[in-house]
């Protein structure tokens, strides 16, 4: 019995061994586990981290992205307004000159439908333009009659003086005029 028991004995021994040993083979295991799971929430927290930063580097673009289209919006609309300005300019200033140029051609058909095409001037507005017919204002001789330049109504003008015991000179000074 003796042999028995320690056969028992050493047969629980190196049971209690072996069992010794797997325990530490799996704690070894484990070990290695927690240090690849802590390994692993360590990267994951890196990710984490990553993405968060990479999420708020994105917001921040679109919110620039925003900022600009919305900044191109009001320019868009600033310039859409300034061309609506600018047509209705442009139509007004049309509008006036076709205005003006049918005035205008009013006039010129009553002119041209009219008589009287000149305007006649008396002595006094005829003396001040030729300075009392100066000689420095004479320009030349037409027909033995004198021609003096002089300026009337702002515009240039040559007057040529009739004498009255000139018959031939009359004639021809109505047929110039």
């Amino acid at each position: 019995m003796i042999l028995a028991l320690k056969l028992v004995h050493g047969f629980c021994k190196v049971q209690t061994m072996e069992m010794y040993s797997n325990a530490c083979k799996e704690a070894l295991t484990a070990k290695q586990k927690a240090k690849e799971l802590h390994q692993w929430q360590i990267e994951e927290a890196r990710k984490m981290e990553e993405a968060r930063l990479a999420g708020e580097a994105a917001l921040a673009i679109a919110e620039m992205e925003k900022a600009k289209s919305k900044a191109a919006i009001e320019a868009a609309e600033a310039a859409r307004r300034l061309i609506e300005i600018e047509a209705q300019k442009r139509m007004n200033a049309e509008m006036k000159a076709k205005k003006e140029a049918e005035e205008k051609k009013k006039v010129l058909d009553a002119l041209a439908n009219s008589e009287v095409r000149y305007r006649k001037y008396n002595i006094q507005e005829i003396e001040a333009a030729t300075e009392f017919f100066s000689e420095s204002l004479k320009i030349g001789e037409c027909g033995y009659q004198p021609v003096y330049k002089a300026t009337l109504d702002h515009t240039e003008v040559a007057i040529k003086v009739l004498r009255p015991d000139a018959a031939q000179g009359r004639m021809q000074f109505q047929q110039e005029v």
